[in-house]
């Protein structure tokens, strides 16, 4: 059998060198004839989510589903940069970790670069992603008119009774102010249904987006009919004010509304009748929003069922006045009267301020009732006409004698 020949140092060393720069001339080919390391910059690679379907599994939802951009930075030969396709380069997230609500720094993973250049940077290395839960909540819908019906008509009202059922994220149900559908009355002149769509809007009139409604479109009854201004009626009070106080004026604001009901309806409504308003323990003026009662087919033009009442309260005070003149009342046939002992008497009236500051001594009126009484003298009482609002509280004197012939 044949020894493996054995080959000389020497010859060795020449096919090392030679494999040496054989790997040199491969590199260079690969590479480019350029041996410089050069940086590029690549912007704006979109990131992908991945295993989103992690979120819906546990009830979940991103808060913002805006989209996700990244920045990279690469090192490598002329050659090799611009060997690459950017159209393969990805970006991911994974998200089958997140499995509760809550704040998440998740890592951006790049793929597709060759290994011929080296990934430098990758800005941001993570992204920020709010995950809440998601919930259901069954809401009432509002309706709003846009346009003009025909002729002299108008809107009497336009309502929906349906209910929706709203999923979406808890952040964005918790922004929800109202949800409105929108009727289209223009050029309508007898009653109608319409079917529109329900959005959602916050406090600001912005519309909330990402929501589910179940139903997402709903009936919208709409009445036709006239309007009419009409007044309203003085409230009823209840309750006493506190001890020395009284209730005076009473005021309604505004003292007259629109309504709108069919022509028929609206000529038999003659005043609109509001609740009472109780003054239980009053010691100053009283203001309250009251409900206003309308007929059923009846409704208010601007939405409003409420107007204020303003009951005023008033402190109740003394004063006193003198009376100069006494007169005589029911004195008999062929009787007369000789001489009175008092020709003057003074009277405490108990009343509001405002009203007694007013009065004057001759608007009272102070007298005695000789009914049934003959000649001689006599005792009798004196009497005071009190005027209205006030009340008297002592007569000084409170009797004289009366000579009669």
């Amino acid at each position: 059998m044949e020894r493996n020949k054995k080959i000389p140092m020497n010859e060795k060393v020449v096919r090392l060198i030679f494999a040496i720069v054989l790997a040199i001339l491969l590199w260079a080919y690969i590479n480019g004839s350029s041996n410089d390391i050069i940086v590029q910059d690549i912007n704006s690679i979109p990131v992908t989510l991945t295993n989103t379907e992690v979120l819906k599994e546990n009830n979940l939802v991103l808060s913002d589903n805006r989209g996700y951009y990244v920045n990279l930075r690469v090192k490598g030969t002329d050659r090799s940069l611009t060997a690459i396709d950017r159209k393969e380069i990805t970006a991911e997230v994974d998200l089958s970790n997140i499995t509760s609500a809550g704040s998440y720094d998740q890592e951006i993973v790049v793929k597709g670069l060759s290994n011929s250049v080296i990934l430098e940077e990758v800005n941001p290395q993570t992204i920020r992603l709010e995950v809440d839960s998601i919930v259901d909540s069954e809401r009432e819908v509002s309706v709003v008119t846009e346009g003009k019906p025909a002729g002299d008509n108008v809107v009497v009202s336009a309502a929906s009774e349906a209910k929706v059922q709203v999923t979406g994220a808890s952040a964005a149900l918790a922004r929800i102010d109202k949800l409105i559908a929108t009727a289209d009355v223009s050029g309508m002149s007898e009653d109608g249904t319409q079917y529109q769509p329900v959005v959602a809007y916050d406090a600001d009139g912005n519309i909330i987006e990402d929501l589910v409604f179940t139903p997402n479109v709903v009936a919208v009854d709409i009445t036709i009919g006239k309007t009419k201004e009409i007044p309203i009626s003085t409230p009823q009070i209840v309750g006493n004010a506190a001890e020395g106080y009284k209730a005076t004026k009473i005021s309604v604001s505004p003292s007259e509304k629109l309504v709108g009901a069919k022509a028929s309806l609206l000529s038999s409504i003659a005043s609109i009748s509001v609740d009472a308003v109780d003054i239980s323990g009053a010691s100053k003026t009283v203001t309250k929003e009251v409900n206003l009662k309308l007929p059923e087919g009846a409704s208010f033009l601007d939405g409003n069922s409420k107007v204020t009442v303003t009951v005023d309260i008033e402190p109740v005070v003394e004063r006193s006045f003198t009376v100069d003149k006494i007169d005589i009342r029911n004195l008999g046939n062929g009787l007369r009267v000789t001489k009175v002992q008092d020709s003057s008497v003074v009277v405490k009236l108990s009343g509001i301020s405002s009203e007694l500051n007013q009065l004057k001594n001759e608007d009272i009126s102070a007298y005695i009732d000789l009914s049934g009484q003959n000649t001689g003298q006599v005792e009798v009482d004196i009497k005071v006409d009190a005027p209205s609002g006030t009340t008297v509280q002592a007569i000084s004197p409170s009797k004289t004698t009366v000579t009669i012939e």
